[in-house]
């Protein structure tokens, strides 16, 4: 750890840090938040099965930096690693956020500050993508639906769903003048800060969301509790996914294939249309496509492995076999991994009964 402490205080915030998708950027990550932070927190950290070295780092760190951590050796969905560690906050505010983000500074106290003079229940920063760091748009603000009233209001099983995320992708140079603090009906779990009293209302984050559109499930959920979200650019971060610059390391291979299996995708929308109506149209089906299914395999996994074979990335056609081929192979680990969990989660239930 850097010699970066914390600022001293009574704390409103705690930040619980929980595993996206890999664990190779934990590090930077922790040392971001500690470095860019400009208020005082708890921190509480998530350790779901992280590799050795990585367990070893965060003891050591604990007591220097007086965080907590939560261990579990098996691993965990996103959304159960986050009610883990919001178990353990007792502050006003709860910031989850995933352990291959890095912070700007002052991004904390931005979201405190837009908390106090707006009375959101949920305040979002705006999410960068990738390096350079802050300066690529992820998200800004986002909708699930063209009417969120009208939304409410139709039958289950007739309810229009979208997923629209303003300014993806666009250089933040080209849109830093239109973004201001604005309400928003959706963001994204790389960073976003909750009001305990909201999280007491509307209940845990839902386990049954296990790998995609977790963040839009806990939006309506907060949508239909009357909570108001916050869209707040002056807080920033930047969410480092993984590229042929900045690979997955041989330790984060297993959870990043179980992370984005096709199984847990598809749970995921399964129960997600279910649980809130949802009319089974265009947005759905297409994410429930082959195409969209691999898509996080194909680019974390496959994709860089294909670029290390020059026979191959000189030939479209080789480049393609050779995809289908790692993509196929690596669905079926990922399905494997699956099964595993289920069966370890039903002999966990099973024995709670």
């Amino acid at each position: 750890m850097s010699d970066n402490a914390k600022p001293s205080g009574q704390p409103r915030v705690t930040i619980v840090v929980s595993p996206r998708e890999r664990f190779g950027m934990a590090q930077r990550s922790l040392e971001s938040i500690y470095a860019a932070s400009d208020i005082p927190f708890d921190l509480v950290y998530v350790d779901a099965a992280s590799p050795k070295y990585i367990s070893a780092w965060l003891k050591t760190a604990a007591p220097v930096k007086g965080l907590k951590i939560v261990r579990v050796d098996r691993f965990v969905s996103p959304n159960e690693a986050r009610n883990l560690g919001a178990a353990q906050a007792k502050t006003e505010f709860v910031v989850f956020i995933d352990n291959d983000v890095m912070c700007a500074d002052g991004w904390l106290g931005a979201l405190v500050k837009a908390a106090d003079e707006t009375g959101a229940d949920v305040v979002a920063p705006l999410v960068c993508e990738g390096y350079p760091l802050h300066s690529r748009v992820h998200q800004a603000t986002g909708t699930f639906t063209h009417d969120k009233t009208a939304f409410f209001a139709t039958p289950p099983g007739k309810r229009e769903f979208i997923d629209i995320m303003t300014h993806h992708g666009v250089p933040l140079a080209e849109v830093s003048d239109q973004l201001h603090r604005a309400q928003t009906d959706t963001c994204e779990f790389h960073g976003l800060m909750v009001r305990r009293s909201m999280l007491d209302k509307i209940g845990q984050l839902d386990e049954e969301m296990f790998a995609t559109k977790e963040h839009i499930d806990f939006c309506i959920a907060v949508a239909h509790a009357g909570g108001k979200l916050v869209f707040e650019p002056s807080s920033v971060i930047t969410y480092v996914f993984p590229t042929s610059k900045n690979p997955l390391t041989r330790d984060d291979l297993p959870y990043f294939l179980l992370r984005w299996s096709p199984v847990w995708q598809i749970r995921s929308l399964d129960h997600i249309q279910k649980k809130w109506g949802l009319k089974d149209g265009e947005y759905l089906t297409a994410y429930r496509g082959a195409e969209n299914l691999n898509m996080r395999h194909y680019q974390g996994v496959v994709k860089p492995l294909i670029k290390k074979i020059p026979i191959v990335r000189r030939s479209w056609r080789l480049t393609q076999a050779a995809g289908r081929f790692l993509a196929n192979h690596y669905n079926r680990k990922a399905e494997a991994l699956a099964a595993q969990y289920e069966k370890q989660r039903a002999m966990r239930q099973q024995a709670v009964e």
